[in-house]
């Protein structure tokens, strides 16, 4: 997991898959960062790599669009591949936050 600061966007990168095992540390580094870098003004969580989400995962990206929604940051998902959109299409994510596909 890392994150980048590009201008006035924060952008995380989980760099696993978004399952149990690792939601953890994943909610806490990025709650770290979010904190850190305050004055972004949006988020990108960037999934490129990301071949599997639980639902665990689905809820560590819905717990960081409602931090983000609360900061009246806007926030979006790049890079997504065709698993991560089937899952995110059952969970109708795209109803609450952009999802843009992954480049092939």
């Amino acid at each position: 997991m890392k994150a980048n600061r590009e201008n006035d966007t924060l952008i995380l990168i989980p760099e696993t898959d978004l399952v149990a095992s690792r939601i953890e540390a994943l909610r806490d580094y990025f709650a770290g960062q979010l904190e850190t870098h305050a004055d972004a003004a949006r988020v990108v969580l960037d999934v490129r790599g990301v071949d599997i989400v639980d639902s665990l995962g689905v809820n560590l990206i819905v717990g960081l669009y409602r931090q983000c929604a609360a900061a009246s940051r806007p926030i979006s998902v790049t890079g997504a591949g065709e698993r991560f959109m089937k899952v995110a299409s059952f969970f109708r994510l795209p109803a609450i936050l952009t999802i843009e596909r992954e480049e092939t």
